[in-house]
């Protein structure tokens, strides 16, 4: 299991420019042209998301007070509670509109045809297992699984079978390919 630890996170940009992002594991490493990348996001205003062609995008609110996203030619989205996955399409211009101030939000973005995810937030006992790599960050509160502590905002990747406990609420999602 390679563990992440929050405090090892380094700053960046959107790629946009427009707001403030934290990197936690990608394949391969570092690329702009991820097959999968997975990452945290700061939204302080109303402003468009970035444009990421060909990619499928799960956006899952951390903290705040919820938004709405506005998306070209569809409906809208309203991501009022944490901790609920939200998939949409990378590559169709979308603004978000704050709704009571600042937000953060955890994304799992998978180049289209390649990957695909399957998500749970888990609470309580886990048993995870899969074939393919699982991305867990723990969301709200520790987990402990087999031996190794995730601390609240932590995140691990991992093969196989994994399992523990979580005083709190842990994201799972399993990576498959597309």
């Amino acid at each position: 299991m390679n563990i992440i630890r929050r405090r090892d996170l380094r700053e960046g940009r959107w790629r946009n420019g427009m707001g403030v992002s934290w990197d936690i594991v990608s394949d391969p490493p570092g690329s702009e042209a991820f097959d999968w990348r997975f990452a945290i996001a700061r939204i302080d205003a109303d402003v468009p998301f970035s444009l990421y062609p060909d990619v499928d995008r799960i956006f899952t609110l951390l903290d705040g007070q919820g938004l709405d996203l506005d998306f070209s030619g569809r409906r809208s989205l309203a991501v009022e509670r944490p901790f609920v996955p939200h998939p949409f399409p990378g590559d169709v211009p979308t603004f978000c509109r704050l709704r009571q101030g600042p937000c953060r939000a955890l994304n799992l973005f998978m180049r289209r045809g390649k990957w695909k995810a399957a998500i749970e937030i888990l609470s309580s006992g886990t048993r995870i297992a899969h074939d393919g790599p699982i991305l867990l960050f723990a969301l709200q509160g520790a987990a402990d699984l087999e031996g190794s502590v995730l601390g609240e905002g932590d995140a691990a990747v991992t093969f196989g079978e994994v399992a523990g406990r979580t005083d709190g609420f842990l994201y799972a999602a399993r990576l498959s390919p597309g």
